[in-house]
């Protein structure tokens, strides 16, 4: 088959992000014998990263990231009424409308994979787009997100704010998918969100997955005492997820453990963040990194407090193959068999999460065995050759009436 990958940044492996699953299809389809295009937004910083992903394209197109001027200027009524809503307005560039277009038109591709539902807009009412099989890959539910946020804070300006465009942006988003031929979820929850909304969606599970040779244990554990959290942080649920840790269960870590390190890791920290690390010499904040295993390995517990969002945490998958037991939010565990005190601890609350972390810091053997359960789950569910098997299945079985769907 020839397919078309539309993204709204580069893909590539060394990356903290959902962009990695992009990566990893787009090379693993190729393998296949697919041919494999890709159209996306790039940063000047991206040039780096071009030359082990080109090598495993039919071609590529990219344009300049949109500008976020425009949005910017955009006063309270526009951003209120405008059809467009704000998630996508910030991705929308005209010239890619065109340029998909063009592509389809020229190398007459079999399927066009949005992914991320903001290019999914690219698919949608598009006057360029010749017909083509369509397929939005949803990472996560921008309504269901929006609606889990403003839920979380209610009285705060920023959720009145998303309760007024709220239903906009869910008429949207779903109008969006109905026009594809398959919406892809990461997760059998999120399929299911989808299907309450709108039962005659054709949606399949695609769960992320993980680089089990990759990320293995580490031979011996280093003798620090510390715990990990990794994410990109310019997006809004690893945010609160630091801001909650930090406040409610941090400080109680720290008193019984006073040489505890807490290792973030990842780029996009906020002046706030930065500010906490330059307060607490225990907190470490990273930056972006190119690969985050030397501070998986040097940790003894993997901590992970989403409390916002929906979707895939493939962080979750990259800490359990590389050995590091987990204690995780339910929302966190989204999509893995998880069973807690088997192959992961689930803590909802602050005295729970401290607790959860407190016993394993503690009890090496119950680090240990957590970990290999988890590790030995992840070999058998999620490296990616499976789920990119799982991809390549569905697309062959679009030209049918009814898509399978493993689960």
């Amino acid at each position: 088959m020839r397919i078309l990958f539309l993204s709204p940044v580069l893909p590539h492996a060394q990356v903290v992000s959902g962009m990695i699953n992009v990566y990893q299809r787009i090379k693993l389809l190729s393998r296949m014998g697919h041919e494999v295009g890709l159209a996306c937004f790039t940063k000047p910083e991206d040039q780096s990263y071009l030359p082990a992903l080109r090598p495993l394209l039919y071609e590529f197109e990219m344009l300049p990231q949109p500008s976020q001027n425009y949005y910017l200027r955009l006063d309270w009524f526009d951003r209120i009424f405008n059809p467009l809503p704000q998630e996508f307005r910030r991705a929308f560039h005209p010239a890619m409308q065109r340029l998909v277009g063009q592509m389809v038109d020229r190398s007459h591709y079999d399927v066009v994979i949005a992914e991320f539902t903001i290019m999914g807009q690219y698919l949608y009412r598009n006057p360029w787009l010749s017909a083509v099989r369509r397929v939005i890959s949803c990472h996560s539910c921008l309504s269901a997100a929006s609606r889990k946020a403003f839920r979380m804070r209610p009285y705060t300006p920023e959720a009145l704010a998303r309760r007024l465009v709220w239903d906009r942006l869910n008429r949207y988003e779903f109008e969006l998918y109905r026009s594809a031929d398959l919406v892809l979820t990461l997760t059998a929850e999120e399929r299911m969100e989808l299907l309450r909304h709108d039962p005659d969606l054709r949606v399949g599970v695609v769960p992320y997955g993980v680089d089990v040779d990759f990320y293995k244990p580490h031979p011996s554990r280093p003798a620090e005492e510390a715990i990990v959290y990794t994410g990109y942080f310019a997006q809004e649920p690893n945010r609160d997820a630091f801001n909650w840790f930090i406040r409610m269960v941090w400080p109680g870590l720290k008193a019984r453990h006073p040489q505890l390190k807490f290792y973030v890791v990842g780029q996009g920290a906020t002046p706030d963040m930065l500010d906490a690390a330059r307060r607490d010499p225990n907190l470490v904040i990273t930056g972006a990194v190119d690969d985050v295993s030397p501070y998986l390995n040097r940790a003894r517990v993997y901590v992970c407090p989403i409390r916002l969002g929906s979707g895939f945490r493939g962080k979750v998958l990259q800490a359990m193959a590389a050995g590091i037991p987990v204690v995780a939010t339910t929302l966190a565990a989204e999509g893995i068999p998880a069973q807690t005190g088997h192959n992961i601890l689930l803590a909802d609350t602050p005295h729970t999460m401290g607790e959860s972390i407190n016993l394993l810091l503690q009890d090496g053997g119950l680090r240990r065995t957590i970990a290999a359960n988890a590790r030995d789950m992840v070999v058998r569910r999620f490296a990616w050759k499976q789920c990119v098997d799982r991809l390549d299945l569905m697309l062959r079985g679009m030209s049918v009436k009814h898509v399978p769907v493993p689960l």
